[in-house]
């Protein structure tokens, strides 16, 4: 099995660390399916990286963890996120700089890579939208995910998800349990276009959409909350290395609490000390 993850390797700027560390939704997610999917199996992520000094760790970690790369280098600037941590640990969304990939677009290299999937995994955020059209344009036979985020900016807010429903299986996306009308409405557009979305609520745990009835998990209780980034991407990663194999969705609720719940019990999305 082939599992490609494509969208945004980057560099995690923690500031209250003082300390970078190589993150991106697309980066975290291919960490832990590298972890979780079987050794025979090949994980790979297609980004663009820039020509400085971040790229160079983003470049280390693709390389420390094994992972397969279609890697377009763009002279600029490499994405960055700069993060802050509230004492309960909840990740402060700073500000993102997406360096050289808002610009970038898909080539026959990469659309060649993506044809051979068997897993494909994307990801938009109202930064990247012009990246993500053109990544939805490439064709793959097997399975296709897209990690919505909170829709926060994009164009069209929930109306993504139909304006690209021809183009995925799988939809991910991070919620507050607050947001009630907008849970309503992907519901809806679940059920119209046979679709199955995936909401992650943070402590509040996660549901599933689009069958006869919502589904809901609980999240997994930890001694202590260190730090929240990168909890839905390895959520995703879980749930979807779990599906992959029994297509269970109550099963890949469960497997991505359960995973989700290790990752927020350290500094950053996972493990990185190089």
């Amino acid at each position: 099995m082939r599992v490609t993850a494509v969208g945004d390797c980057g560099v995690d700027r923690y500031l209250n660390l003082g300390r970078d560390r190589p993150g991106g939704i697309t980066l975290n997610f291919a960490a832990h399916a590298r972890r979780l999917f079987p050794a025979s199996d090949t994980v790979g992520v297609v980004t663009a990286l820039g020509t400085d000094h971040e790229a160079s760790l983003v470049r280390r970690a693709i390389a420390a963890l094994g992972l397969d790369a279609c890697v377009a280098e763009l002279e600029g600037a490499t994405s960055i996120q700069y993060i802050d941590r509230e004492p309960s640990g909840e990740k402060i969304f700073v500000r993102y700089e997406q360096g050289v990939l808002g610009g970038y677009r898909l080539g026959a290299r990469e659309r060649e890579v993506i044809a051979r999937s068997d897993v494909f995994v994307a990801v938009v955020y109202s930064q990247i939208e012009g990246f993500f059209d053109s990544v939805m344009g490439a064709p793959s036979p097997g399975l296709r995910a897209v990690d919505f985020g909170d829709l926060a900016c994009v164009t069209g807010g929930p109306g993504i998800v139909e304006r690209y429903r021809d183009g995925f299986h799988v939809g991910f996306f991070g919620l507050a349990a607050g947001e009630g009308a907008v849970i309503d409405e992907l519901e809806r557009l679940a059920r119209r276009h046979r679709r199955l979305l995936v909401v992650t609520l943070g402590a509040q745990g996660s549901l599933a959409l689009g069958g006869e009835r919502r589904l809901a998990c609980p999240a997994v209780e930890v001694p202590r909350v260190v730090d929240t980034t990168g909890a839905g991407d390895t959520f995703a990663a879980g749930f979807l290395r779990e599906y992959c194999v029994s297509h269970d969705v109550e099963r890949s609720l469960a497997r991505g609490a359960e995973e989700a719940a290790a990752t927020v019990q350290r500094v950053g999305a996972f493990p990185w000390e190089v």
